[in-house]
């Protein structure tokens, strides 16, 4: 990240100032979005809660699918729910997904599309690619 030595600097509390400034800065500028476009700024706010609850969900499944045997449960565990729950909330992460991707109007038109999901296929293809490379 650009200026990183910057945004990671800490106070004598261990807290992050500069970089809860940014924080606060690009929040500000986003907000200001809704100003000018409302879409835009719905776009936004969809597009933030469906990252949101992937980065919660991507964990869940693959504990839920590939760690399902390899697991070894901490203090705190769900039992013999635990797989049930993990794919309850895999599926919750899908169908949220899918309703914050859907217009906020309607009829549809070009001035309430969501753009939503072909942000989310341009995150994710930059995501991987970058992971890749």
């Amino acid at each position: 990240m650009p200026f990183s030595s910057v945004w990671h600097e800490v106070n004598r509390q261990e807290v992050p100032v500069n970089a809860v400034w940014m924080s606060t800065f690009i929040s500000f500028c986003m907000a200001l979005t809704s100003l000018g476009s409302l879409v835009a700024f719905e776009a936004m706010v969809s597009l933030a809660t469906i990252g949101l609850y992937i980065a919660y969900a991507l964990p869940i499944f693959f504990r839920v699918t590939l760690a399902r045997n390899s697991y070894i449960p901490g203090p705190f565990n769900l039992g013999r729910y635990g797989i049930l729950v993990g794919w309850i909330a895999v599926l919750w992460v899908i169908t949220i997904s899918v309703l914050f991707s859907l217009p906020a109007a309607y009829p549809i038109d070009t001035e309430n599309l969501n753009h939503t999901p072909v942000a989310v296929g341009g995150l994710l293809i930059l995501t991987v690619s970058s992971w890749i490379l």
